[in-house]
This record gives structure tokens, C-alpha cells and sequence, in this order.
């Protein structure tokens, strides 16, 4: 699933694969602003069939944030 999320990342932002770390913040290092994050969200949902809580958004700043909240 982690994969599946960097693809779309990838794509999203025109990023390679090396630029996406584990703890790579979404807003400092990969400079993603809110209708980035809202467009993932709404990829990840689409894609992966997973329903995330827009009011959690605050609380997701890397990777490492985003695949704890899908696991929980």
C-alpha cells in the first residue's frame, strides 16, 4: 500500500522516487500546500478504497504520519 501512495505521489507532484522519504514532510520537503494534500487524499480514497477524516489532514505531515493513520 506504501508504494501504491508514493506512485500517486510521484505522479501527483512530479516527483522521482528517490525524493519521497519515509520522513519526508509533505509541506517542507516535498512542497505539497492544501489542495495537494486534499487531491491526495481524495486519490488515495479513489484508489485504495480507504476513507481518511479530513479534520486528521492537520495531523499528517510525512509518510511515516500517513501509513500510521492508515493502520490504525
Amino acid at each position: 500500500m506504501k508504494e501504491q501512495i508514493i506512485a500517486i505521489l510521484m505522479e501527483q507532484l512530479d516527483l522521482e522516487r528517490d525524493d519521497i522519504k519515509d520522513d519526508s514532510d509533505f509541506v517542507e520537503d516535498l512542497e505539497m500546500d492544501s489542495l495537494d494534500m486534499m487531491e491526495l487524499v481524495i486519490e488515495i480514497e479513489k484508489k485504495l478504497g480507504l476513507s481518511i477524516d479530513n479534520e486528521k489532514l492537520s495531523e499528517i505531515h510525512c509518510m511515516n504520519d500517513l501509513m500510521e493513520y492508515i493502520e490504525a
